[in-house]
Order: C-alpha cells, then sequence, then structure tokens
C-alpha cells in the first residue's frame, strides 16, 4: 500500500491550489516542496492574473481576496493613504481612474490597449497580486483543509511511483504530480520529453545602485542596442538583448555583468556598484508532449515554459491544477477510470501551445531593430481598432478557451458567475432524479428550463433535455454512480 494518494511535488502557488482542489474532491495529498523559506526574490514579484483565472478563483470564493490584493497595490502605486484611497479603497475602477489609467486594458509588447470609445468596457486589464501574497492566501486554504505541505524536502529521482528525497526518504504514492517548475525534477526523471525553441532574447534584472548621476531618465528606452529600463534603487532596472551569446544559467548574475549589458544597450558609460535580487530572463519556449506518462503527472511550468513577459504562465498554471485536481481526485478513489486523466492532456496542451505561440509573438515585437519598428507602428494602429483589441484581449485573458468541439456551441465553454466553492459540480435544470445517484460529485439545483451540467472547474459538460444524454455526460465526467463503484 502507498504512503499517499497523492503526491504533489512543489509548494508554490501551482502546486497548493492542486492540492486544495484535490482535498476539496475528496482524496488528502501530501505536498512536498523544495525550498524551507520562500524564495523573497519571487515573492516580491507582481503577477498578473488574468480574467479566466480570477473567474477560475471565484469558484472556490477565493476571487474577492484576491481584488483586495489589488487594491492595495494600486494605492501603494498611486501613494494613497487608507484616507486619500476614495470613497470605497477597493473600489478597482475608481482606482485606475484616479492613476489616470481608466481606459487601459492591457499591453502586448509594450504595445498599449486601450478602450477610446467605450467598447471594451466589459474588458478589465489583469489583476495585480505578489506571489508572495498569492502563495500565502493558498497556503492558508490548504492548511484549513487540512493539508500536510513538508518544507525543506527536494525531491531527486523518481523511482517508479516512488519519490525519493534528497536526505534518502522513500515516499511511495499512487500518483505522483509535478509542480516544480521550469527545471522539474520530476519531469526529467519520469521521463517526459520537452521539445521547444532556445533563447533569442535575454533580460538581465536586478535592484542596482549606480555612480554618480544616471545619464537616462528612468524609464523605459527603446534602442538600437536592445531595450533599457532604468530606475534608483529600491526600484528594479532591466536590460534586454537580442540574439544572445551562450551563458552559463546556473552562475549568478553580478555587478560586472549587468554594468557591461546597460552600456551595450544604452552606449553609455553606466557605472554599477553593486546589484541586489539579480535574476536572468530569457524567451525560451518548451512544451512536454504530454502532460501525463503513466501514474506521473505534470501541471505549471513543469509542464511548459515561456519568457514571463506577458505574465501567462502563473495563469496557465493555476488552469491546470483547476482541471486536473477533480479529475484525478474522482480516478484516485476509485469513482472513475483513469481515462478520465486522458482528458487532461487533450484539453490543456492546445491552450499551452496558445499560450507559447503568443509568447513567441510577443517577444519577436520587442525587437528594435528597423523592420520591428514598422511592424509595431502597423500592429498598433490595428490596435486601435475595438474588435481587434477585443480579440487580443480575450485571447491572452483566456475568455476563449473552450474545451472540445462539440455541436453545441455552449458545451466546453466557462460558466459565468457560478459558485462551486465544495468543489462539486452543479446540475441545473428539471428532472434532479437522473442525477440523484451523483449527488455526492454533483449538486443538483432545479430550474424549469432545460439542463445545464457544470464540472467542478466551472467549464458545461452538457446542455440539453434528452435524460440518456444527460446520464452519459454523468458518466463521462463523474465516473460510476453511486451503487457501481469499482476500483481502478
Amino acid at each position: 500500500m502507498a504512503d499517499v494518494s497523492v503526491l504533489v511535488v512543489g509548494g508554490g502557488p501551482v502546486g497548493l491550489f492542486l492540492a486544495a482542489e484535490l482535498r476539496l474532491a475528496g482524496v488528502k495529498p501530501l505536498v512536498v516542496e523544495r525550498l524551507a523559506q520562500p524564495d523573497q526574490g519571487k515573492s516580491d514579484d507582481d503577477r498578473g492574473l488574468t480574467a479566466r483565472t480570477v473567474q477560475t478563483l471565484d469558484l472556490r470564493g477565493l476571487g474577492d481576496p484576491v481584488r483586495a490584493m489589488t487594491a492595495a497595490a494600486l494605492r501603494r502605486l498611486a501613494g494613497f493613504s487608507d484616507e486619500t484611497a476614495g470613497e470605497d479603497p477597493g473600489d478597482l475602477a475608481e482606482l485606475m481612474a484616479r492613476l489616470g489609467m481608466a481606459d487601459f486594458k492591457g499591453d502586448f509588447a509594450a504595445l498599449p490597449l486601450i478602450d477610446h470609445d467605450g467598447q471594451l468596457g466589459d474588458l478589465a486589464p489583469p489583476l495585480i497580486v505578489m506571489q508572495g501574497e498569492l502563495e500565502q492566501l493558498l497556503a492558508a486554504r490548504v492548511a484549513e483543509l487540512g493539508v500536510e505541505v513538508r518544507k525543506g524536502a527536494e525531491v531527486v529521482d523518481i523511482d517508479g511511483g516512488t519519490a525519493v528525497l534528497a536526505d534518502g526518504t522513500r515516499i511511495s504514492a499512487d500518483w505522483i504530480v509535478g509542480c516544480d517548475g521550469g527545471r522539474s525534477t520530476v519531469r526529467r526523471k519520469a521521463g517526459f520529453d520537452f521539445p521547444g525553441t532556445d533563447p533569442s532574447m535575454l533580460a538581465r534584472v536586478a535592484v542596482a545602485t549606480y555612480a554618480g548621476e544616471l545619464p537616462l531618465e528612468p524609464g523605459i528606452h527603446r534602442l538600437p542596442g536592445g531595450i533599457l529600463a532604468v530606475a534608483p534603487s529600491p526600484s528594479p532596472s532591466m536590460t534586454i538583448e537580442f540574439d544572445p551569446e551562450p551563458f552559463d544559467r546556473d552562475s549568478v548574475l553580478t555587478a560586472a555583468e549587468f554594468e557591461a549589458s546597460l552600456r551595450r544597450v544604452s552606449g553609455q558609460d553606466i557605472a554599477v556598484t553593486a546589484v541586489e535580487q539579480p535574476i536572468r530572463i530569457t524567451d525560451n519556449a518548451r512544451q512536454a508532449s504530454t502532460y501525463r506518462r503513466g501514474r506521473v503527472l505534470i501541471a505549471g511550468d513543469a509542464a511548459h515554459v515561456h519568457s514571463p513577459i506577458g505574465g501567462q504562465g502563473l495563469n496557465l498554471g493555476l488552469q491546470d491544477a483547476a482541471n486536473l485536481g477533480w479529475k484525478l481526485a474522482l480516478v484516485a478513489r476509485g469513482r472513475a477510470d483513469s481515462e478520465l486523466l486522458d482528458t487532461y492532456t487533450a484539453e490543456r496542451h492546445p491552450v499551452g501551445a496558445q499560450v507559447l505561440r503568443d509568447s513567441r509573438a510577443e517577444n519577436a515585437l520587442l525587437r528594435t531593430d528597423p523592420q520591428t519598428e514598422a511592424l509595431r507602428e502597423v500592429l498598433g494602429d490595428v490596435l486601435r481598432e475595438p474588435q481587434a483589441a477585443r480579440t487580443l484581449l480575450e485571447l491572452s485573458h483566456g475568455l476563449r478557451i473552450r474545451y472540445g468541439d462539440d455541436k453545441n456551441p455552449l458545451i466546453g465553454t466557462f460558466a459565468v458567475d457560478v459558485k462551486l466553492e465544495d468543489g462539486r459540480g452543479r446540475y441545473i435544470g428539471p428532472a434532479g432524479e437522473v442525477v440523484a445517484p451523483w449527488a455526492d460529485r454533483v449538486a443538483i439545483e432545479h430550474a424549469d428550463d432545460g439542463g445545464t451540467l457544470i464540472r467542478p472547474d466551472g467549464y458545461i459538460a452538457w446542455v440539453g433535455t434528452d435524460p440518456d444524454e444527460l446520464r452519459a455526460a454523468l458518466g463521462r465526467w463523474f465516473g460510476a454512480c453511486a451503487g457501481n463503484l469499482h476500483s481502478v
């Protein structure tokens, strides 16, 4: 008998959210996290949460705390105190207006997406949260649900259904999920491939201390040698150079390396005396061909990596977790056959592929050569058209995700404004007696119109009036009904 039913490797936002999803669905996972303490550099990073991610968090009652984090971040950005924040310090629209950004909806490759004539009023810019705050929110949720998180526990090998820790401890599990980042040990040791494209750009970011006055105004500068964003400490500065020489990605970014990059890009004799929180960022873009090999699965950056410019990585990972959690729980509990897990790759892989495509396009548009500058001007003109801006915004926010290709256009789309806080699916419609045998997995809400079956991740599994079709959809997505359960 295995030590645990599901072992989640990685205690970042994706691993924690997956653990919460599993626990809501009746499985008590174990989470192991390599770091004993949070990475302060990542904890202080601002992350953008797209509309579909926020809708997903809303399903579980986590959306409002995230909105409060964004409001606090906007107040800090604007320099508002509690007394000067306005009538409602949590009113995001008011805060954006007071920042002079009421019409700002986002950007693509630093090309602003502006609501010039009010036709994009239903689309909001991404919510801004600090990764550390989001992790604290999710850590509190898993603690509330009684999930154990072991910190300082590094997985160094996967031996069949057993994870081997750095201290020699072996943990056997029926299922192992790697949420352990872009350099995932689980992915490598379990034999997943990871095809993709090598870096075409290299960004260096650091909180720098400069000798003397900066020769350039603080801000973002597009220059022949690349892109330069300079700011006095404690704000970070950044350089972006294209077609970089090979470098040791495990080495630490030094003050000398950062200074040399600043000088190449700016053409100025900028002197750097010290750097803090130094990191390198590339547009290395890769995706596993499958997210499942036997009883090992991967999610988040373990399954796909791309440039962080554009802010899609965290969103992609959280939505992976939302898709996988309830499915894996049904299988782990013997409620459904393991074939249900094949839909995880089938549904999430195309979404990841689209994000990688968009990320590659965005990074290509960052180049500063004359041809790219001309392309940016043309695209900027196109994006002033509301429908063009809407298309790009809906794609980047995940609002065009649809799972499957059912002839009914509603099936596979997201059911907005539905609360599923207990982690069960929802049936809304007449003839609840058909659904009753699945009541432990599907809540029933009576309505006189045609029926709608909603999965635990908020996506519509079925609509119609035929009870046999409903019964088939219940079996497909929620496994065997009570009284006909089996082991898998």
